[in-house]
């Protein structure tokens, strides 16, 4: 990822370095090998820009293939699955279900024409309708299509993919409502907005995007009504190294050729604990009751396999401001 290359060199740099090591391929396993416990150290504010923080949650194991965590989908029956940039997988309930739940490992080893490329994954996202999913892989600029059941259905290398730096390609990609796919890459300001599926032989409109704040995309969710929460992140001198925001942009009138703006809602270091957060998705909308229209989402950090960095996993509530207060809290930004 471009945050390694950023910080080659410096002492930094060393100290994530490990994150960059591959693990040798594993059997899908059901394994109990799983902590989950809740974290303490929070912000004391718990509410900004409309986003109210719930539980956070410390996710650590003994497995060598555990960690690196860089995109997240949401099940849809209480069970999220993460994906690494090793090319692993991890399926689990959510906290606070029954704890004999199966967790299960797995890794993503049948990747058709792409199996003897470095699987590092940086995006998901899925069809709700019939389960399957599509993961992107940064190293080769590729994507793959898999059913619920990960098994492999097509992947391809899409030209326009590759022109996009080898270690800051694709980076966040969604599904929208219309079953149109947004792809934005990490070291790019210009995006892919496909009519269908990416694996087919179909081609993209092309835009551009701009950021404020000096932020890059680090993953992508669809809103119900078409619009994309944007997880955002920038390198900064603290310790994780990593400053982190949610933005939102619309591409449902998207023409080729223009320009997609993704204002800054809210900057998650004052509601969450720093870390290098990759990884979002959203749980569902409340249809009704007092939080009718509230947005339940989950975030994901990458700990990098370094030793000062954590494998955490948030609840957050978004309540959308009046667009008169967002819009005023963007030119802030």
């Amino acid at each position: 990822m471009r945050k390694r290359r950023l910080l080659a060199g410096a002492l930094l740099a060393l100290m994530l370095a490990p994150g960059t090591l591959l693990r040798s391929q594993v059997r899908a396993e059901p394994t109990a090998d799983l902590a989950i416990t809740r974290v303490a150290d929070l912000p004391a504010v718990t509410s900004e820009g409309g986003f109210t923080r719930g539980e956070v949650w410390q996710l650590d194991s003994s497995r060598i293939d555990f960690g690196g965590y860089s995109a997240l989908l949401v099940l849809g029956d209480a069970t999220l699955r993460a994906f690494s940039d090793r090319g692993r997988l991890i399926t689990f309930a959510t906290p606070g279900q029954p704890e004999n739940r199966t967790v299960k490992f797995a890794n993503l080893w049948n990747r058709g024409d792409l199996s003897n490329t470095v699987p590092d994954i940086e995006a998901a996202t899925r069809d709700p309708a019939t389960g399957d999913y599509w993961v992107a892989f940064e190293s080769s600029n590729s994507v793959i299509r898999y059913s619920l059941a990960s098994e492999y259905i097509r992947s391809r290398s899409p030209p326009s993919w590759q022109d996009w730096p080898e270690n800051a390609g694709a980076e966040a990609m969604a599904r929208l409502p219309d079953g149109r796919f947004l792809i934005l890459p990490e070291g790019d300001s210009n995006g892919l907005l496909y009519p269908s599926d990416p694996t087919g032989e179909v081609a993209p409109q092309k835009f551009r995007f701009t950021i404020p704040g000096g932020y890059d995309p680090t993953d992508l969710a669809a809103l119900p009504d078409g619009r994309v929460l944007v997880l955002l992140r920038k390198l900064d001198w603290a310790l994780p190294p990593f400053a982190t925001a949610i933005g939102i942009a619309d591409p449902r009138d998207l023409a080729d050729g223009a320009v997609l703006n993704i204002d800054v809602l809210v900057r998650l270091d004052t509601i969450l604990p720093r870390e290098n957060y990759e990884a979002l998705a959203i749980a569902g909308v409340d249809a009704d009751g007092p939080d009718k229209g509230a947005v339940r989402l989950w975030v994901m950090s990458d700990d990098n396999l370094a030793s000062f960095q954590r494998t955490l996993l948030a609840q957050l509530v978004w309540r959308e401001e009046p667009a008169d207060s967002a819009h005023e809290k963007a030119r802030e930004e």
